[in-house]
């Protein structure tokens, strides 16, 4: 039997209250209720959508819709606008934040140098791309592993998503299977069902 045990304050990812939930008859423990889009420790959103999972109308589109988001890093550095390496009126973009979310994204897009191939099969299923793509992205971040070069392959990948509604359960699936977070599931009010995001085959292995 499940019931709300406490109410999270938030100053980052959603920045509003999030609901605890806790199974007080049979597991005595409790789990976080994150919006859609967003994923647990997360401080920035993983797709660009509402907080109730709908697609946001007006904006840009393709790759340009992921300002604002933890892909928001590559497509900075895909442009060589590198992050701040130190205070500048206190700046929120931090040269490593930077790093390790551009790190982050290429593992979402199977972008890692080292993957099998299997592993980058499973990895573009789960993006819905074309696995070539993956292949020669992949190929062009281990000739030159600069952080601009690593941008550019990220934003090729976000480029070819499908829009939405299917980007953000592409993303959840891809990152999952990529070892970033758990099997997504997601509420459907329309039947009152929890159903999975998750993709079907081995995860991916972290970057060696």
């Amino acid at each position: 039997m499940l019931g709300v045990h406490h109410v999270r304050e938030r100053k980052t990812g959603p920045c509003f209250p999030l609901t605890v939930l806790r199974c007080v008859a049979t597991h005595g423990m409790g789990f976080t209720l994150y919006p859609p889009g967003h994923v647990p420790y997360g401080r920035v959103r993983v797709a660009p959508v509402a907080p109730d999972g709908r697609a946001i109308e007006e904006g840009p589109r393709g790759a340009e819709a992921f300002e604002g988001t933890i892909f928001e890093a590559a497509l900075c550095a895909s442009r060589g606008k590198a992050w701040d390496r130190e205070s500048a009126g206190g700046s929120e973009r931090w040269w490593g934040t930077q790093w390790r979310r551009l790190a982050v994204a290429l593992r979402i897009c199977g972008l890692v140098p080292g993957l099998s191939e299997a592993e980058r099969e499973v990895m573009a299923a789960a993006a819905g791309v074309a696995l070539l793509l993956l292949r020669e992205q992949a190929r062009a971040v281990a000739a030159g592993p600069g952080y601009r070069r690593r941008g550019q392959a990220v934003e090729a990948v976000l480029g070819r998503l499908a829009g939405p509604p299917c980007t953000l359960s592409r993303l959840m699936a891809a990152g999952h299977r990529a070892g970033l977070w758990g099997s997504p599931l997601w509420w459907d009010g329309s039947c009152a069902r929890l159903r999975s995001w998750s993709f079907p085959g081995p995860r991916a292995a972290a970057p060696r």
